[in-house]
C-alpha cells in the first residue's frame, strides 16, 4: 500500500526552547520568549497574522521594539544639514575638521539598533 503523506503545515516550527512542534500562531499568542526567538522572527509574516485576525476578531496585532546588538565601539554622530538630511560621521572626523561642522546641528547616534517584532494579543472586552 502507498504510504499516506501527511499534509504539510507551513506554520509548524520546532520550538528551540521546548524542542516540540508548535504552530506559529499559537507561539505568537502564548510564548513569552518569541521576541528573542530567531525561528519565530524568520518564519512569521504580517500576512499570516492579518489572515488570522480576519477569522478571529478577538485578537489584534501588536508590535514590540527589541534592541539588537550594539552597533560599534567608535562613537558616531548624526549631522543634520540645512536641508534636513542626516549624515553619519565618526567622532575623529568632526575633531579633525571642525570648521565643516560649526553651524550644523550635531546629535550623538544611539548605540543600539532596534527591530520590530510582531505578535498577536487577545483583546480584553
Amino acid at each position: 500500500m502507498p504510504r499516506v503523506e501527511p499534509k504539510s503545515n507551513k506554520n509548524l516550527i520546532i520550538c528551540p526552547r521546548t524542542k516540540q512542534f508548535t504552530d506559529l500562531l499559537v507561539c505568537s499568542v502564548n510564548c513569552q520568549y518569541h521576541c528573542n526567538c530567531e525561528e519565530y522572527k524568520s518564519k512569521i509574516t504580517i500576512e499570516q497574522l492579518e489572515s488570522f485576525i480576519k477569522n478571529h476578531p478577538e485578537y489584534e496585532i501588536k508590535g514590540e521594539l527589541m534592541a539588537t546588538k550594539k552597533q560599534s565601539v567608535e562613537k558616531k554622530f548624526w549631522i543634520i544639514n540645512k536641508d534636513k538630511t542626516i549624515t553619519e560621521v565618526e567622532e575623529k572626523e568632526i575633531i579633525s575638521n571642525p570648521q565643516e561642522y560649526v553651524d550644523k546641528e550635531i546629535w550623538e547616534r544611539p548605540p543600539y539598533k532596534y527591530e520590530l517584532v510582531i505578535s498577536l494579543k487577545r483583546v480584553r472586552a
